[in-house]
């Protein structure tokens, strides 16, 4: 038997992902504590997979949990498909290659992560992501209107799913542009790029529309600064008070410092501890009590209460109590950095680090992003060298924001892994093609 092309044959992929599709959805659905924030619709998640699950509860509703975890299987393993099919023919793997990538491919559908039994965006965000990029890179190597009309629906489905994409346009407009400078005087060239530009602003509006019509307020979904607030708030100190531009923000900060003073979750109330390694895994294993149960809690009970007394109606003061943690929140986290931006840095420097599992993976993906940004301006024709600067800069962008954003974990993160599995290979051919050449 030739193995040479065996994930080539259809039939070998179909009973592949036919023996995933029955693993998967033989388990049960899995109900994580963000699920019912999404059923439920509160103002601080994203319509995308708000109005997914809202489908799904009217059409299925006796079979909800079933309807969506086949539907979540099917589509993933379809997106899986596609991206597979595309890298593939890109860059030639070998047999071997083919079935390490592939079960880097599956290994989101099985625990811990368990993407498409979990009743959260994930379930839908990972297939969305793997389509998002694979259309990247038409635009990129076989661009058409199909296309640009795909990329941009795929696009509003995947940050209106996870907002954490929100700025990947901005990555896809510097290596589209740069792949055409030689177009530069043409207008199409010019419009693509003011519509990758744009397109983040317009999605904006849209979400915003969306809370206005749902829930009474026109405003982006909140809940980016209140997380960003817990490295912040972790790293300050009681003094910092009077940086505060605001009474509502000094009652803010007093309210929490206090709190998280009193339940020992400040670095300045953790003395046994010796390096910003250890400092930052107190942070890791603490932050829900730092950012939800306490600043997210304490902040929007405090607005809360404020709205009650001006606004009648309790749905619309519950929104705004939202909304203004949120502003407040961006206001106190701004200040703290910069107040105790030497902490602060250490320990987003640590956050960064463990969402590589190491410092060194981390400054090697920084290395190739550099080396690769450097031979793609001298040399923009190269496919693997446009590859390798959008996989490691989509890489480094995504990590670096959810370490702002929050604590690198792996619900987050794992989809950076098959890309820095492609980014890996992609590095041996261009040694291997350096050395033969």
């Amino acid at each position: 038997m030739n193995y040479k092309h065996i994930l080539d044959k259809n039939p070998i992929l179909w009973a592949i992902f036919f023996i995933v599709f029955l693993s998967v959805v033989s388990n049960d659905a899995i109900y994580s504590p963000d699920t019912r924030s999404y059923i439920n619709a509160l103002p601080y998640r994203h319509l995308g997979y708000v109005i997914f699950l809202k489908v799904f509860k009217l059409i299925f509703n006796g079979f909800f949990d079933i309807s969506v975890i086949i539907f979540q299987t099917v589509f993933t393993l379809t997106s899986i498909h596609v991206f597979y099919k595309k890298i593939c023919k890109l860059l030639h793997f070998n047999t071997i290659i083919k079935f390490v990538f592939l079960a880097i491919l599956l290994f989101p559908l099985f625990k811990p992560l368990s993407v498409a039994n979990n009743i959260c965006p994930e379930g839908i965000s990972y297939g969305l992501y793997l389509l998002f990029i694979a259309y990247s890179l038409d635009l990129f190597f076989n661009e058409n209107r199909k296309k640009w009309i795909a990329f941009i629906l795929l696009y509003f489905a995947l940050t209106f799913t996870r907002g954490q994409f929100i700025l990947i346009p901005l990555i896809v407009v510097f290596v589209y542009f740069f792949k055409n400078k030689n177009k530069l005087l043409k207008r199409s060239l010019i419009f693509k790029s003011l519509v990758l530009i744009c397109i983040p602003v317009v999605l904006v509006l849209i979400e915003s529309t969306y809370h206005k019509l749902k829930d009474g307020i026109f405003m982006t979904t909140p809940f980016g600064f209140v997380a960003a607030s817990g490295s912040a708030f972790y790293v300050s100190e009681s003094h910092n008070i009077n940086d505060m531009q605001s009474d509502n923000d000094r009652a803010i900060f007093e309210l929490c410092y206090t709190k998280l003073n009193q339940e020992k979750l400040l670095l300045s109330s953790r003395d046994s501890l010796q390096s910003y390694s250890e400092h930052y895994k107190y942070y890791h294993d603490n932050l829900p009590d730092i950012c939800n149960r306490t600043i997210h809690y304490l902040g929007k009970n405090f607005y809360y209460e404020k709205e009650l007394q001006k606004e009648k109606n309790s749905k619309l003061a519950h929104a705004k109590a939202y909304y203004n943690i949120e502003k407040s929140c961006r206001n106190i986290t701004l200040i703290l950095i910069k107040s105790n931006f030497k902490k602060w840095i250490n320990i987003y420097y640590a956050n960064i680090s463990h969402g590589f599992y190491s410092s060194f993976l981390f400054i090697m993906v920084v290395l190739i992003f550099l080396f690769s940004i450097v031979k793609f301006l001298f040399n923009p024709s190269d496919k693997r060298l446009t590859l390798l600067l959008f996989l490691s800069a989509l890489t480094l962008s995504n990590a670096m924001l959810i370490a702002f954003a929050s604590h690198s974990i792996i619900r987050y993160l794992f989809y950076n892994y098959v890309l820095i599995f492609i980014i890996g290979v992609l590095l041996i051919k261009l040694l291997r093609h350096g050395i033969k050449n």
